[in-house]
């Protein structure tokens, strides 16, 4: 296999997409090797994408981005003014607090940091703040977006992984470690606000303004509620609540006044594109699974591994350092479509729960976001606080150790994570 996996880096290395080098090396193997009929290819790659849990994905992209456009947004921002504002670095916790609540909105962390970099880096620039620190906490509190239900990547990792397992679940697990992102990142702000005296709000706390705040809130936060309620309370499943989130996002901006036709036709054609593309990558790499699957690649490394290895935390801490490897080189969903049907089978062997390994993949493939080479969210961030990517790497490091404190913290003590999905009968 050394062969296959030395024409995908080449590949790679030349600009070729991920997807296609995919399938350029798995038809090629094919072809080499004469292990099965090249007319497999269409039907693997078909069944790939053919699944109702997939739906869900196309779904919560475009309640992201109608919950964006129906300027949902502001609103949850009035609010977390009202909470944080006051304090030293307020707008800078008033920008985790906002990266917390849209979590629980879009599912996904490049559309979060879009939607609250544009508006609150300006904001943070013209009160004095660095302009690499607000490029940095903008795109670092992100990644709570793929993390706090709902959550695109955790379908993603579930439809990969198979095995039954239950997509609340895996929601409700995310709900404390995505929490406690945040509030480890508000405790490093008010430190360094301390240090490099970061401005004050000018407002002081009122009763008032947080109610009047609120009320127009709210809606926007009741999204998530009304997604993770009906599927625990068993009115709908995953899929059929991304469908009920859109109509939500839709019946918020027609209310507001805030879409019209033209939006949500940008929507369907965003979400059209952006379901293109993932189904592609999962068409692919169900064909590279089978492959793996075929050549008992997974039970292989698995066994050569375990007398290395040795135990649980071992093994995820050896999965954490090969994905956070390779985030330097490759965007979150790549990675977790090309070694998760490796890693997958390989845990059991070292008795890692299903769930524990794919909170801890789904967690630390966001990394990638903002780990360059290739780092999306700072790339985002950049224009918009007019600075260099090297000055907003140096200024994101310590929120990456935050997000890693974390990630070891769920590594080590699962119950974190888990106690959650265990009050509520999972």
């Amino acid at each position: 296999m050394l062969g296959p996996l030395s024409a995908f880096f080449g590949s790679l290395a030349i600009g070729v997409p991920v997807a296609f080098a995919l399938g350029a090396v798995a038809i090629g193997y094919l072809l080499f090797t004469g292990t099965a009929s090249i007319g497999v290819v269409a039907t693997i790659v078909f069944g790939g994408m053919d699944s109702f849990p997939l739906l869900a994905i196309p779904f919560f992209v475009m309640a992201g981005d109608l919950a964006t456009r129906a300027e949902i947004l502001p609103k949850l921002i009035d609010f977390a003014r009202a909470l944080f504002g006051p304090v030293r670095g307020g707008l800078a916790h008033v920008n985790v607090a906002s990266s917390m609540f849209f979590g629980g909105v879009t599912g996904v962390a490049v559309a979060d940091t879009a939607a609250v970099g544009g508006t609150l880096i300006p904001a943070m620039v013209r009160d004095g703040y660095p302009r690499g620190f607000a490029g940095a906490i903008t795109a670092a509190s992100s990644v709570m977006g793929a993390i706090i239900p709902p959550s695109v990547a955790m379908l993603l990792i579930i439809y990969i992984m198979g095995g039954g397992l239950s997509v609340t679940r895996l929601f409700l697990a995310g709900a404390v470690p995505g929490l406690l992102i945040g509030v480890g990142m508000m405790v490093y702000v008010a430190a360094t606000a301390r240090a490099r005296n970061f401005p004050r709000g000018g407002e002081t706390w009122s009763a008032g303004e947080i109610l009047r705040t609120t009320i127009p809130a709210l809606p926007g936060l009741g999204l998530p509620v009304i997604v993770l309620g009906g599927i625990l309370g068993g009115f709908f499943t995953p899929t059929e609540a991304g469908a009920i989130a859109v109509i939500y996002a839709v019946i918020l901006g027609l209310f507001y006044r805030t879409l019209d036709g033209k939006a949500i036709v940008a929507t369907l054609l965003l979400s059209a594109k952006t379901s293109a593309m993932v189904y592609f990558l999962l068409g692919v790499a169900k064909l590279i699974a089978w492959i793996l699957v075929l050549n008992l690649v997974p039970q292989k490394i698995g066994a050569y591994l375990q007398p290395i290895i040795g135990s649980r935390e071992m093994f995820l801490l050896t999965v954490i350092a090969v994905f956070l490897v390779l985030g330097f080189v490759m965007e979150g969903v790549a990675s977790m479509i090309m070694l998760v049907p490796i890693v997958a089978p390989m845990a059991r062997l070292f008795g890692v729960d299903g769930y524990h390994l794919a909170l801890v993949v789904v967690m630390t493939v966001q990394i990638a976001l903002i780990t360059p080479p290739v780092s999306i969210g700072l790339y985002l961030v950049c224009p918009i606080a007019g600075c260099k990517v090297r000055d907003v790497s140096l200024e994101v490091l310590p929120f990456i150790a935050v997000i890693l404190m974390v990630i070891l913290l769920v590594v080590f003590f699962p119950q974190v994570a888990m106690f959650l999905p265990r009050l509520f009968g999972y």
